[in-house]
């Protein structure tokens, strides 16, 4: 047995794909949405250890400098790690949350959240950490 290491959830046009245990050089995190694909590196994908489960979060968009009142528009969800036997997969349900904040030169701007429900599968699976070499 192992721990869950590869993830697929889903809500309506929205399909998050992770992986742990990446390479550094590898994407480990895929945020699909109507507007396109963005992929992140593990040096990018922030993980904080919750009593609900580990809070998964990416920066999805950042605008402008800080000190002219620059904004960011950040993308997590909640995972637990259940244990499973390699190739075994289990489906569960989380929750996203959205958060849009000011930085910067407005400190009065109040952030805002919003939150969906996530569908998915938590996989263990066999993680490569050299990319493969193509002829």
């Amino acid at each position: 047995m192992g721990k869950a290491n590869k993830f697929v959830l889903k809500h309506r046009q929205i399909e998050v794909d992770y992986t742990l245990g990446m390479n550094p050089s590898f994407v480990a995190l895929t945020y699909r949405d109507e507007s396109g694909e963005r992929g992140f590196k593990p040096g990018e994908i922030q993980t904080d250890e919750t009593p609900l489960g580990s809070l998964v979060s990416v920066t999805l968009q950042e605008t402008k400098p800080p000190e002219v009142g620059g904004g960011r528009e950040t993308f997590g969800f909640f995972l637990a790690e259940p244990d499973l036997a390699m190739g075994e997969s289990v489906g569960f349900i989380t929750a996203g949350v959205y958060g849009a904040f000011t930085i910067g030169a407005d400190p009065s701007a109040a952030p805002s959240w919003r939150s969906i429900e996530l569908h998915g599968t938590a996989e263990c699976v066999a993680v490569p950490l050299v990319q493969p070499v193509t002829p």
